[in-house]
């Protein structure tokens, strides 16, 4: 479901920031992207094991214990694992962003 996630020096750039607790919007001035694709930078980050704070990612995305524990529900339920799939049966309720996010805490089974 999590799809492609190849290495890249803005995501490097990304997670470093993240790590020296800068959030996304200053990371996309920074870096001159928009803050969505920060946070994908950043949630690739995640997904592909670097050691970040997933708990200030998940405050800085807005995701809550109940939003959380609400996509990763769906998450898991559905059947053709794809993230469209997954935003539509929440009633666009989530950003895809932070649809992602808790597919990348799912893979290392972190919690909020």
């Amino acid at each position: 479901m999590y799809g492609k996630n190849g290495p890249s020096h803005k995501k490097r750039l990304v997670g470093d920031g993240l790590k020296q607790g800068k959030d996304f919007i200053q990371l996309a001035g920074e870096l001159n992207v928009n803050t969505a694709t920060a946070e994908v930078y950043g949630i690739d980050c995640l997904a592909a094991g670097q050691d970040l704070n997933h708990q200030s990612m998940a405050e800085h995305l807005g995701v809550t214990d109940e939003s959380f524990d609400m996509i990763r529900r769906e998450i898991i339920t559905i059947e053709d694992k794809k993230l469209r799939t997954v935003r539509d049966n929440l009633d666009d309720s989530y950003t895809y962003n932070q649809i992602r996010f808790v597919l990348a805490c799912l893979i290392h089974e972190l919690e909020l």
